[in-house]
């Protein structure tokens, strides 16, 4: 993300873009989602806005082309088995508890579908 010159607080932030930005997407039971990097919920709302809370954001991707259940995790690799990953994510949401539950369950969520069932025997 680009960052502004202009110090000014998050509320302020919030003021400007929560009516339109270019992240803001319409679902289909009136509810309102954000596509912006660092919004792990993918809801529209102050506390998970990205743009928002710049210094304090925790961006979950999924790493594609891995082989083994992968993620990115504020742009570095986080691979390995879930444990350590699940580390890797309490510790990026050390000033964020409110979104360590909710980051945790989208690891979790990538992990899961990047597992290989295996062949009954």
């Amino acid at each position: 993300m680009v960052k502004s010159h202009v110090e000014c607080s998050s509320e302020l932030v919030w003021q400007c873009v929560k009516k339109n930005n270019a992240y803001v997407r319409a679902s289909v039971n009136r509810t309102r989602l954000s596509a912006e990097k660092g919004n792990v919920t993918a809801k529209h709302g102050f506390s998970s806005s990205g743009l928002a809370n710049l210094n304090n954001t925790v961006d979950i991707q999924e790493l594609a082309g891995a082989k083994t259940p992968s993620s990115t995790l504020n742009g570095a690799n986080n691979k390995g088995i879930f444990r350590n990953q699940a580390k890797a994510v309490d510790a990026a949401c050390g000033s964020r508890a409110d979104l360590r539950k909710k980051a945790l369950a989208r690891v979790s969520a990538i992990h899961k579908a990047g597992r290989v069932a295996r062949a009954k025997k």
